[in-house]
């Protein structure tokens, strides 16, 4: 059943008043706001708004301090028909006779993971026009990116536990854009966790679709090199973050959102580039940023033979580079990641193997799983470890520890791919 308090609705125009949370259907280019949602504080926004010719507006109940002005009659206001609730189906599995309760949450369960792996595959489509626009038509591009991210942060921060869920990578391979997606979704969970503000949390999610745009502009026998860069490839390498703010500079970019992208191969010991900036010199923002792309950087390599698990992963930046993170920061960073980041492989209490789906906001320990099995290839059974109180993970696996069948399975899927969700919620 929906959670109307935190549903998105239509009211006229007149009814627009000051503590109002809106939502400008508009262009980026259409209206003078830096972003195209946030609450309203003074008269001159209300006047604004008026004169940008909307007939209506869409405003959220949930982030504002104020009700709609009663100037037009209450039936004109309308639940917004794009934030139904997005669990599954349950009324549908309910009705076949012959399903087990078990069956019935299995079936649940799957149909979950679909959905969500439906809007992953759409908001993939939405980053790669981005980026395949980002040469030719920087404007374009950073338009339809910041439509793209003020709507995963309306959704994101808006909803209550916002779990991040591992996708069957095997269905994405273009590595120039999914690792900004992975980026913009880790960064999007750190922002939900560390609570920061809508506009910061925008300005956050265009910096991770836009940090690496100037990769577009050097070439693939760099970027995809398998062997380790030459000294000279590495300094042609490192211009991406000058060419990426260059790119950027005659569109309306925002200062802060060039500061970001300036700064996400900056570390907090002064050994990044191309400043060698140290951490209180950093942008509060790029801290989040740096260790979203350092994460994803190390779970999806160029060069497949230096893949890190997810668990590995956490493992690495927090023994070996902690000196490059900002710590507070980081310790957040792997506490709302999970003990058992999703995409680990992990064995049970009951010695039998699985993949972490999804973690559990709330119970980190007991993430949402998997079940594997060497001798076929049908998916495993999917289970909530918050219910199944018996058992227990004792220990996350490397690639070289899984039966072979398995390993040469888990080799399709090559790469990690993250998406924010709550599917699991109503289940």
């Amino acid at each position: 059943m929906p959670n109307h308090a935190s549903d998105t609705y239509y009211i006229d125009i007149d009814q627009l008043q000051i503590g109002l949370y809106i939502h400008l259907d508009l262009g980026w280019m259409d209206h003078p706001f830096s972003v195209s949602n946030f609450k309203v504080t003074d008269d001159s926004q209300v006047e604004t708004i008026k004169s940008l010719g909307l007939k209506q507006l869409r405003y959220d109940p949930r982030r504002s301090s104020s009700m709609p002005l009663r100037t037009a009659p209450q039936q004109n206001v309308v639940e917004f028909p794009l934030r139904k609730a997005a669990g599954p189906k349950l009324e549908i599995i309910d009705a076949i006779p012959e399903l087990s309760p078990a069956q019935k949450k299995q079936q649940a369960l799957r149909q979950a993971i679909a959905e969500s792996e439906q809007k992953f595959m759409k908001t993939s489509t939405e980053v790669k026009t981005i980026q395949k626009l980002s040469t030719e038509r920087p404007e374009q591009a950073y338009g339809l990116a910041s439509k793209l991210v003020e709507d995963l942060v309306t959704g994101t921060l808006t909803e209550g536990e916002i779990a991040i869920h591992a996708m069957n990578g095997h269905r994405v391979g273009d590595q120039h854009f999914q690792h900004e997606l992975n980026t913009l979704v880790v960064a999007m969970l750190l922002a939900k966790n560390l609570d920061i503000t809508d506009e910061d949390a925008v300005i956050l999610g265009m910096s991770a679709i836009l940090h690496d745009i100037g990769k577009r502009q050097i070439s693939d026998k760099i970027l995809l090199k398998k062997d380790p860069l030459s000294v000279r490839e590495t300094a042609i390498y490192q211009t991406h973050v000058l060419l990426g703010m260059n790119m950027l500079r005659d569109v309306a970019v925002p200062r802060k959102i060039l500061t970001l992208i300036s700064q996400h191969h900056e570390f907090a010991d002064g050994s990044g580039y191309p400043k060698g900036l140290h951490c209180d010199q950093i942008d509060p923002l790029s801290h989040i940023l740096i260790i979203a792309n350092m994460y994803d950087n190390l779970c999806n390599p160029s060069n497949p033979a230096f893949t890190k698990t997810p668990y590995e992963a956490l493992s690495v930046m927090f023994a070996q580079q902690r000196h490059q993170f900002d710590q507070t920061i980081l310790r957040r960073f792997i506490k709302c990641l999970g003990i058992y980041p999703p995409g680990s492989v992990v064995r049970l209490s009951d010695q039998k193997l699985a993949t972490v789906l999804s973690t559990n906001p709330q119970q980190p320990l007991r993430p949402f799983i998997q079940m594997l099995s060497d001798d076929r290839e049908e998916e495993g059974d999917i289970i909530d470890l918050r219910e199944a109180l018996d058992i227990n993970i004792i220990q996350c696996l490397k690639p070289e520890q899984l039966p072979t069948l398995l390993q040469n399975r888990l080799r399709l899927k090559q790469r990690t791919s993250y998406f924010l969700d709550k599917i699991y919620a109503t289940i």
